[in-house]
């Protein structure tokens, strides 16, 4: 090392014209040499007494900050102070990481100050430390700096394009970038990564291909991590074949690019493309991590794969993914969905360090899934240990004390609410809302609701229902009537509230019209949901044959509810309803011929009709099909 120091020495003394990059240059091969030397001494103190130069100080404090320890960084930079020492711009990058850590921006002023006081406000290495924390807080500031600075390296210009992109200035980020170029700077890898989520995200597919042949031009190409970003933006372009050529074509796809095209499938919807590329990426080298796994169990749930995600939990339990909190929220969630709450438990009984995530996380599968008496019993188990909980929590227990009518336990979590600061916080006002009306007391729900100064489409959603929940029709449209006055755009839910309400509170011509405005004005397709509010909305008023006619003409496939609202109108109407009755239960013993429960209502019109000879036919039709399904028991019970 001693013998490379002092030819290092002897060239650069033979240079005529020393530019910073020479500067940094032997800067850095001291820094490598002192590092080297530093490892022999086991006290920093015996080692700063022998060395005694700022090259040792610094290669310490810069390693402390690598090392994301920034308080014995800084610590270590005051001791060198004490010491007489004067830090040189090498050293003031280190503070500025070690500031950094903080984010604190009063932080990083202190240490801008001290670089003006020591005369290295134009060397671009700190500059361009300066640069990348100042636009955590202040883009401004940071382009004040970068134009401040003559000389201007690739790392300081890549630095200003990157801070650009995270601020969301993708024009500034492009504008840089050509900039760049006109003065003559060589751009490297890292300025192209930079660059290309800029392009991405103004939908500039013809900028995302001119840096691609840039890349190629300029010999980038052959680095994975600029084809990752390439894989990543063009899928952001809504070029997808071209994210799946260019994965296909990388060499030596690193744990990136595998995470990159997973992610790629789940965010466009194509899960089972992600499922196939996990089992692919088992075959090769590269073994997943936390992320891929979350990903690939978020992939198996969008495809409706139980299967997999049954032989995926085996695959995370062999290989020890459970050891991640992550992952295990994950697994329970994607159970929770299935409606596997045993699973579910077991999966969350197994995590080792339950965070507040996880608790969260089993409340709200308990209560999505119509288990409120769980969730609030997964709720106390938390309090007993002492874990706080967040909004999040909170929405999921007010849901389940919703869902049983628990009014002193609600009004008990209201009270906690509003202690613990959350009371501006709109999931929650809605979810208060919903639980009020649920439990009749209309004038508090709409006190709520008029707190709120920005009520957003849920709030809107939970008062609609409420005064429909509570026979408040009239109100229940007048309020959503104001929503759509004060801009707010109605979702599937909102109009989900009002059909729902308008077939409680019998207003067929208001229901009809709002129905079918949501195609034609809101441009919403309707879902199997909103046709069977209209199809009991027309039943309950007795238009059993408009109903039935609604129901042949849908453009979706009716399903049991839809079948189970016509049929339950025809007990409303006598006249020509059993024959629409006898229709009705046809379609639903094919669709669920377990389920005898529709004859038991054919059977009861039959009856009020006086039709005996129907009624003898349908009751031994009934205990014959009883007596078919008890002797297919017997024989499993037998085998």
């Amino acid at each position: 090392m001693c013998y490379l120091l002092k030819n290092a020495h002897k060239l650069f003394d033979e240079i005529t014209k020393r530019n910073s990059h020479v500067r940094n240059s032997i800067y850095r091969l001291y820094y490598t040499s002192t590092l080297h030397e530093y490892t022999g001494y086991e006290d920093s103190t015996e080692f700063h007494h022998k060395k005694g130069n700022v090259i040792s100080w610094t290669s310490k404090i810069s390693k402390l900050a690598s090392e994301k320890q920034p308080e014995r960084a800084i610590g270590l930079f005051k001791t060198m102070l004490l010491s007489d020492q004067r830090p040189n711009f090498v050293t003031l990058v280190s503070l500025i990481c070690a500031f950094g850590a903080f984010s604190c921006q009063d932080m990083i002023r202190v240490a801008h100050a001290y670089v003006i006081k020591l005369g290295f406000e134009l060397e671009a290495p700190v500059v361009t430390a300066l640069l990348g924390f100042y636009s955590m807080f202040d883009i401004g500031i940071a382009w004040k700096l970068f134009d401040h600075l003559l000389y201007k390296d690739v790392i300081l210009w890549s630095a200003m394009v990157s801070a650009c992109v995270k601020n969301e200035k993708y024009r500034e980020a492009i504008h840089y970038f050509r900039r760049m170029l006109y003065y003559g700077v060589e751009a490297n890898h890292v300025t192209v990564i930079s660059v290309l989520p800029a392009g991405a995200h103004l939908g500039g597919l013809c900028f995302v291909n001119q840096i691609h042949g840039f890349s190629i031009k300029r010999i980038f190409y052959s680095f994975t991590n600029v084809q990752n970003s390439l894989i990543n933006v063009y899928a952001k372009s809504g070029e997808l074949e071209a994210s799946f050529s260019l994965f296909n074509g990388i060499w030596e796809k690193d744990l990136v690019s595998w995470r990159t095209i997973i992610c790629v499938c789940i965010e466009n919807q194509y899960p089972r493309e992600g499922l196939n590329i996990f089992l692919k990426m088992q075959c090769s080298s590269i073994e997943p991590d936390e992320i891929i796994i979350r990903d690939t169990i978020l992939a198996s749930l969008q495809a409706n794969e139980l299967k997999f995600g049954v032989g995926l939990h085996a695959y995370i339990e062999k290989n020890g993914f459970l050891a991640f909190i992550s992952v295990g929220t994950s697994l329970l969630q994607m159970y929770g969905k299935y409606g596997k709450f045993g699973s579910a438990r077991m999966v969350f009984d197994q995590l080792t360090h339950k965070d507040l995530i996880a608790w969260s996380a089993i409340i709200s599968v308990y209560t999505r899934g119509g288990q409120p008496h769980d969730a609030l019993s997964a709720f106390k188990q938390m309090q007993s240990i002492n874990e706080k909980p967040n909004e999040v929590t909170f929405v999921g227990v007010l849901q389940a004390c919703t869902a049983l009518g628990a009014q002193e336990l609600g009004e008990s979590i209201h009270g906690f609410v509003t202690k613990a600061g959350y009371s501006s916080n709109v999931y929650l006002k809605s979810c208060l809302i919903d639980l009020y009306c649920k439990l009749g007391r209309i004038k508090q729900g709409k006190a709520l609701f008029d707190e709120i100064s920005t009520k957003d489409v849920i709030c809107w959603s939970s008062m609609i229902k409420g005064y429909g929940l509570n026979g408040c029709g009239f109100e229940a449209l007048e309020t959503f009537s104001n929503m759509l006055n004060c801009g707010v755009k109605p979702n599937d839910t909102v109009f989900l509230s009002v059909l729902s309400t308008c077939s409680q509170c019998g207003l067929e011509n208001e229901g009809c019209k709002w129905f079918y405005s949501m195609q034609e004005k809101h441009g919403i397709t309707p879902k199997l949901a909103h046709y069977a509010c209209m199809v009991d909305l027309l039943s309950r008023q007795g238009n059993i044959e408009e109903a039935l006619k609604f129901v042949k003409e849908m453009p979706v496939v009716p399903d049991k509810r839809i079948w189970g609202a016509l049929l339950a109108g025809c007990r409303s109407k006598q006249d020509g309803s059993i024959e629409v009755a006898e229709f009705v239960v046809q379609q639903l013993s094919a669709l669920d011929p377990e389920n005898t429960s529709c004859y038991e209502t054919l059977l009861d019109l039959y009856a009020e009709g006086g039709r005996w000879k129907d009624v003898e036919r349908l009751k031994k039709f009934m205990d014959e099909k009883e007596s078919t399904k008890e002797t297919e028991r017997n024989i499993m019970e037998a085998n």
